[in-house]
């Protein structure tokens, strides 16, 4: 399981599947913008920042045939009974997960707002109403009543914009959790096994050799554990081999603190506490700046998956 497709650890079968074409006895080609390409070419365009610049549509198609390829890679691996190496996730990254979130205030927030605009304007009424029908009971009384009816109404309309909000975080949380939970888990498959045969090997490894290694797995916890439970048995490896296995076996706690904060600030905005809902739903905010920190803070985790072909 140490070969790779299109970013993707596979085994041998699977690398050969789109490597090479048993029928025509040769490299198994893709056309990619009318021309018949290797999937090794495939996979260079897919992640090229100078021809992003230079030919942009061969960049996006390569793209696309890649991102096929991992879907069908990551069906199978999730499909095969025993065999649970790559299980197909909403994201590839976890800031993905927490510009979900983003998306979720980018809707309700304005909702929020809009309340209490149409609670403001009923208050309004009534304190007019108060005055115009000062001496006509009657009149009054029925303001009145108005006035209770919107209260009622603001007050479950929030409730109602609370609860479809906490739903919406609670969907997006548990795919989020899903993945954390799976990227963190040891998993038998994920080990490289010529690496591992290395480890047991009995042969002296330098730190340089051992930093190889973890350069890499960054995206590997089972194998950052691995060679740092290797390294602390053997009394070798230095500062970098047990700052990433300290990170990997942290199994993710960082991630859903981030995760819990933006989903607060998200909560905030539909509070119906009306201060605390006016300074989280404002367009001009503190949300997106602190929601956007919070992402990339994320993306710069030493552990964490990668996005494929990311732009250099």
């Amino acid at each position: 399981m140490n070969k790779l497709v299109c970013g993707m650890v596979v085994d041998e079968d699977i690398y050969d599947k789109y490597n090479f074409d048993k029928e025509a006895g040769g490299r198994r080609k893709y056309t990619l913008c009318g021309q018949e390409r290797s999937l090794d070419a495939i996979e260079f365009y897919a992640g090229s920042a100078d021809y992003a610049k230079k030919s942009p549509e061969m960049v996006a198609e390569a793209k696309k045939i890649a991102e096929r390829i991992q879907k069908e890679i990551k069906q199978y691996y999730a499909a095969k009974d025993g065999r649970k190496e790559h299980v197909a996730m909403k994201h590839e990254t976890f800031g993905e997960y927490l510009v979900d979130l983003q998306e979720i205030h980018a809707k309700v927030a304005p909702e929020r707002i809009q309340l209490k605009e149409k609670w403001d304007a009923a208050q309004k009424r009534w304190q007019e109403g108060q005055r115009e029908y000062k001496y006509d009971e009657h009149s009054l009384a029925v303001a009145k009543v108005r006035y209770l009816d919107a209260q009622e109404e603001y007050k479950n309309s929030v409730r109602e914009l609370q609860s479809r909000t906490e739903k919406e975080i609670q969907a997006v949380q548990a795919e989020y959790e899903k993945h954390v939970t799976d990227f963190y888990s040891a998993n038998g498959n994920r080990l490289d096994d010529a690496i591992v045969r290395l480890l047991n090997s009995g042969i002296k490894l330098t730190d340089a050799e051992i930093d190889n290694m973890v350069n890499q797995n960054k995206s590997n916890p089972t194998m950052l554990r691995l060679i740092s439970d290797h390294c602390d048995k053997q009394g070798i490896g230095d500062d970098i081999t047990r700052t990433y296995g300290v990170l990997a076996r942290k199994a993710g706690s960082d991630e859903r603190e981030a995760f819990k904060t933006v989903a607060g600030m998200v909560k905030n905005a539909v509070s119906d506490e009306e201060i605390t809902s006016n300074v989280w739903s404002k367009p001009d905010s503190h949300f997106k700046k602190l929601s956007d920190e919070q992402i990339g803070a994320i993306s710069t985790f030493l552990v964490r998956p990668e996005a494929s072909y990311a732009a250099e």
